[in-house]
């Protein structure tokens, strides 16, 4: 039955009448739903604790299935903006399956928060959820907002912001800087800003079993027909880069051990590749570095490019990464 609802979430989400016209309001009533159930478990009518000031809290559920990192990412900063367009402080509380404050420390808004900030009476809290299209306008005479329930949608494309790009990088650079584990990681690549080009590939289940819930699994016929035409494309970038090193990241080992073969000059950074959603806890630290590693290198290339094919998944890893500095980037089909 977990399998069906999985091929059948898949083909929805590939369904372009169902993203326009039903997926919002479909989206509503299953996070009103699932409000009412946090309200009848979790919170009261009786006042629990006072609370100062007015603020939003983005808060991930351990107990909740959630997408990955760059979804999470994408919806932490697009609740950042509306709780600032609010004058609401903004808090986040993600401590499973890690820390994200063990990865990423507090810029210019100190976001960090734990489960004892929050008040569970409903004369403090509101639960809101965050569909990916509305920009809530807030009272700030509810001292707390809750979102547990997200989609993740940029509300700044969606809404269709002039300067959508530029202010999801601006934010979320108020919001993150790498900590210090997570730095010496990046500098430990020993690759200086702007001084050569990323290129990023998003296989899922293509060539190896990556991720449940996605199936463009391919004959061996079809894969090897898929390497050799990204393969391909990464020659042509190889051609345009005037002796520029060529980073090349992939959510397939596979794919990344066979460019190291046919392109010994490209470099491959060291790590575990992994879901940070569907990896044992023991690995978890080190699939979550390599992820942020990954991401920051990208974002600080000269130019980035994503190849992408039908057979592959149109990942916005690329893309979020290369808005964080403003990165030319451009995808190559093939």
């Amino acid at each position: 039955m977990n399998k069906l609802w999985l091929a059948i979430k898949y083909y929805l989400r590939k369904n372009s009448f169902y993203k326009k016209h039903l997926q919002t309001p479909i989206n509503n009533c299953r996070y009103f739903t699932r409000n009412c159930v946090y309200y009848y478990k979790k919170y009261s009518i009786r006042k629990d604790k006072e609370v100062q000031g007015s603020t939003l809290f983005f808060i991930i559920d351990p107990d909740k299935n959630h997408p990955g990192l760059t979804d999470r990412l994408k919806v932490i900063v697009c609740c950042y903006y509306i709780a600032k367009i609010n004058g609401l402080d903004f808090k986040i509380i993600f401590d499973q399956p890690f820390q994200l404050a063990q990865y990423l420390k507090p810029n210019l808004c100190n976001w960090v928060a734990d489960w004892n900030s929050l008040s569970y009476s409903i004369r403090n809290s509101k639960l809101i959820s965050y569909n990916g299209v509305t920009i809530h306008k807030l009272n700030k005479q509810k001292k707390q907002y809750h979102i547990y329930n997200y989609i993740g949608y940029d509300i700044f494309e969606t809404n269709h912001f002039p300067n959508a790009k530029e202010l999801w990088g601006q934010l979320f650079q108020e919001l993150f800087i790498p900590e210090k584990h997570l730095l010496q990681l990046i500098q430990s690549c020993n690759m200086s800003l702007k001084t050569y080009f990323a290129v990023h590939l998003r296989f899922v289940n293509a060539l190896e079993n990556f991720e449940p819930g996605h199936f463009n699994v391919l004959s061996l016929e079809q894969q090897e027909n898929l390497i050799n035409r990204c393969i391909h494309a990464i020659q042509q970038i190889i051609q345009q880069s005037e002796g520029k090193p060529i980073l090349v990241f992939s959510d397939s080992q596979r794919f990344l051990d066979t460019v190291k073969t046919i392109l010994p000059n490209v470099v491959i950074l060291d790590g575990k590749i992994g879901h940070i959603s569907y990896t044992d806890q023991r690995q978890l630290d080190n699939v979550v570095s390599k992820t942020l590693v990954d991401f920051y290198m990208i974002a600080q290339a000269e130019k980035i490019f994503a190849i992408r094919a039908r057979e592959m998944y149109n990942s916005v890893f690329s893309y979020y990464a290369a808005l964080v500095y403003n990165t030319q980037f451009t995808i190559i089909k093939v």
